[in-house]
């Protein structure tokens, strides 16, 4: 084992003797050394600057050059031992610990990084998707605007033709205006979907097999079970959703009503009992369900599922339907006929003049059905959580034709180890209009029944306002539940419920006497001092659905 010596160098500093440890140098590395054992310092003689060492070779001086106590470089660079434990320091070692803590902080800014970016993904992919459902929505509303003028064009010119004595061409304008009822929706349709895609969203797979599904259906089924309301109608109207399925759907029709969906409202049809079971909101149960709470035994204990009694005559495309029927004879008599001839000449349509005679002629008019188009209630209840204070106009006081779409999109995230976010959107939109009266007043466009070119404007509206069915038609999670599972349910109990299914669990949760007797005990601990914060059937005061 060979030795290593340390010099120590004393040198006057301000009056004062000060001693300087200097340590070797060798191709330029500083090599501190530290000798354990015990050392002598010695002076040799033979050195010209009067400089110490520190002998670590069992106590005994070295001469400066010693070999026996100066290792080579490359020992003395491994730190090498000499008498005792050595310890060796380099530049190279000092610049390893920088750049371990250069890359800490590296990696911490690039985990800011990217978390933000993914942050700024969520947002803008929420914007975007809300602003798409709003086009969308108001593209389908103006489709349907424009039908409901073109069938009341018609029935102007269908009353021409009578007055003409045309029976013929009033026939096949009746026809056209049936077609126009399927034709009009389905050019909604489309148009919805190339609003959604021009402002950026893709292609749902699921929403495009769900209607690729329903065409399907459409053209196998729809012959043996329904009427159809003009010649072929079935295959054109299965054609037409076929089209569109495959030209990819990025928003769904969510107040879409098909022919064979339940009927009448029940509990389990309903998500705000879902909602209310997983937040244990028993406030909900004693606003709304109080009975059911404090009677319930098991799942026998639910009343039948509303049945799902099919129209015998659909006479509207369950897409975006515009909620009319047909009606024999004119409604309104003489006045229907005034106003037919005033619309007929500020259109410039016919110099024709409609004959009072066509008031009692026989034939097909095409009329708002009323259970669709009636007073906008829900407007008006103070307890709606839109404007409570505030009324609609008197013109624009009805409900009936509206679209609703929904946007579902999923936000990739860079984030190690995180999944993409779900995205779900909502909007509604509706044709308005007017009718002028005699005083010039605006009044409704229904105000005569007959089906009159009145909607020249299409606005968004609340989602809770519109014609969608709770959940709405495209919650392809909520419609599984609702057509598959509940049933089976219903019949067999808890047994027949998919476990991965949310709904489904909170129903086995229901299950539970134990939880439901914890509703009751805290109702009574409470006093039912339930309060509510706001309208709307949520504990905020809110409701489930976006406005």
């Amino acid at each position: 084992m060979q030795n290593v010596e340390c010099r120590i160098k004393e040198s006057e500093v301000g009056g004062r003797r000060v001693r300087f440890w200097r340590f070797g140098v060798q191709f330029g590395i500083f090599r501190p050394s530290f000798c354990l054992r015990p050392s002598t310092l010695v002076r040799h003689s033979s050195l010209s600057d009067g400089g110490f060492y520190i002998s670590s070779c069992g106590g005994q001086a070295s001469p400066k050059a010693s070999p026996a106590c100066n290792p080579p470089v490359a020992d003395s660079i491994a730190g090498r031992h000499c008498g005792g434990f050595t310890r060796s320091t380099s530049r190279s070692d000092v610049g390893g610990q920088v750049m371990i803590f250069l890359l800490m902080v590296l990696l911490l800014l690039s985990i800011v990084l990217i978390w933000n970016f993914d942050l700024h993904n969520v947002i803008h992919l929420k914007l975007r998707s809300q602003n798409a459902a709003d086009a969308s929505a108001l593209a389908a509303a103006r489709w349907q605007g424009i039908t409901l003028n073109l069938i009341g064009d018609l029935n102007i010119m269908q009353a021409v033709a009578l007055s003409a004595g045309a029976g013929e061409a009033a026939r096949q304008i009746a026809e056209t205006q049936a077609r126009l009822c399927y034709v009009g929706p389905m050019i909604a349709l489309a148009a919805s979907q190339q609003a959604a895609k021009n402002n950026g969203i893709y292609v749902n797979p699921s929403f495009g097999e769900r209607l690729a599904a329903h065409a399907n259906a459409v053209l196998a089924d729809y012959h043996a079970v329904f009427a159809e309301p003009y010649a072929d109608c079935w295959n054109e109207y299965g054609a037409m959703l076929m089209n569109i399925a495959e030209s990819g759907v990025a928003a769904g029709p969510d107040n879409t009503c098909f022919y064979t969906d339940y009927s009448a409202g029940h509990t389990l049809l309903t998500m705000d009992f879902y909602d209310a079971v997983a937040g244990r909101d028993w406030c909900w149960f004693y606003w709304y369900a109080l009975t059911l709470l404090q009677t319930y035994t098991d799942y026998q204990s639910w009343p039948a599922l509303p049945p799902q009694i099919p129209e015998t005559q659909p006479e509207n495309s369950e897409v975006y339907g515009l909620g009319l029927t047909t009606f024999a004879p004119l409604p309104g008599g003489d006045s229907t006929v005034a106003k037919m001839n005033e619309i007929r000449e500020a259109r410039g349509l016919d110099p024709q003049a409609v004959s009072n005679f066509v008031a009692t002629s026989a034939a097909t008019w095409f009329v708002y059905q009323p259970t669709k188009w009636g007073e906008w209630a829900i407007m008006k209840d103070s307890s709606f959580p839109i404007f409570p204070e505030k009324q609609v106009k008197p013109q624009y006081d009805y409900t009936g034709a509206d679209a609703v779409t929904r946007i579902e999109a999923v936000s990739e995230r860079h984030m190690p180890a995180s999944s993409g976010r779900q995205i779900s959107c909502t909007a509604a939109a509706k044709p308005f209009g007017y009718l002028t009266a005699d005083d010039g007043t605006q009044i409704r466009p229904d105000a005569y029944r007959l089906v009159l070119p009145a909607f020249h404007d299409v606005r968004l509206i609340p989602v809770d306002a519109s014609s969608s069915p709770s959940g709405g038609a495209y919650d392809l999670g909520w419609r599984e539940h609702i057509e598959d599972h509940l049933p089976v349910y219903i019949e067999n109990g808890p047994a027949g419920l998919e476990a991965d299914c949310w709904y489904c669990q909170q129903l086995i949760a229901w299950e539970n006497s134990a939880l439901r007797q914890a509703g009751i005990d805290w109702l009574n601990d409470t006093n039912h001092s339930c309060e509510t914060f706001g309208p709307g059937p949520g504990p905020g005061g809110g409701t489930r659905r976006g406005h």
